[in-house]
């Protein structure tokens, strides 16, 4: 069965570059520091992107509902402009509270990492856990910082359901407390609070115990891209017929971003003519 669409002609089909709007959180201030210098907390860092129109994909929104229900937390994994933003974001109507961090590569510092992920719930009676004694080691850290901050969460999330969502994760892969964080971040289960972690690629170490102790799903490029049926659907939109979705499918390889930009080819060859 054909899948429906909510669209608009004006989508901003890149994904990785999507326009934000101001939300409730603060603007940018002041958020502890680093060493001697400060880190200051860029507000549309931590906002729900906003897109300008966007693409509702109801078999994906599926696939993804049936992945929170089985997994604390779902990494979404695929190459700019196949849809991860877009599809966290509509996700993200469904729950209550949404705590959002677009993650640049500035960030691979874990106490600028840190503040920000905190920062992004948007919570003032969390902040006292930057005045928590540090320990000794990196890894301890870490592991502490995660500790009180999702037993904080579990006592948050019993009065609404939250999404937590690490955006463009692949830029921190490569930092020493990476692969303890995300160790650490799958293994915190709380039946309203769920994690989506968007990523170019997989993270740089195995992933097979996580996934066999049911505590990290994976939603590859592979789901993410348009059937030749999703594809057909879509181009009605434009008047597309089926023979020529077929050769849309094909140049584009399934891949939104490049299925908007040749829509928006025929949109202004027939606004020419």
């Amino acid at each position: 069965m054909l899948m429906n669409y909510s669209f608009n002609k004006n989508f901003d089909y890149n994904d990785e570059s999507a326009s934000f709007d101001f939300v409730s959180s603060p603007t940018v201030s002041d958020y502890g520091k680093v060493n001697d210098g400060e880190v200051r907390i860029i507000s549309e860092k931590i906002r729900i992107p906003n897109l300008k129109q966007h693409l509702i994909r109801p078999r994906l929104s599926e696939i993804l509902g049936k992945f929170c229900e089985q997994f604390g937390t779902t990494l979404i994994t695929g190459r700019a402009g196949t849809g991860k933003t877009t599809l966290a974001m509509n996700f993200a109507d469904g729950y209550q509270q949404a705590a959002w961090f677009r993650v640049e590569a500035s960030d691979f510092n874990w106490q600028t990492f840190s503040r920000y992920f905190l920062a992004s719930f948007n919570e003032p009676l969390l902040e006292f856990i930057n005045d928590i004694p540090k320990r000794e080691s990196l890894e301890a850290n870490v592991l502490q910082f995660l500790e009180i901050l999702f037993s904080e969460i579990e006592t948050i999330s019993k009065n609404k359901s939250i999404l937590i969502v690490l955006d463009d994760l692949h830029c921190v892969f490569d930092a020493e407390w990476f692969e303890t964080f995300l160790k650490g971040l799958c293994s915190y289960d709380a039946p309203n609070v769920h994690i989506l972690l968007l990523s170019r690629t997989t993270p740089p170490f195995p992933l097979w115990r996580l996934r066999s102790k049911q505590k990290l799903g994976v939603l590859d490029e592979n789901l993410l891209l348009f059937t030749i049926e999703e594809t057909k659907e879509f181009l009605k939109n434009y008047g597309v017929a089926e023979h020529k979705a077929n050769l849309f499918h094909k140049a584009s390889y399934g891949r939104i971003s490049k299925i908007l930009e040749l829509s928006e080819l025929i949109l202004i060859h027939d606004t020419a003519d």
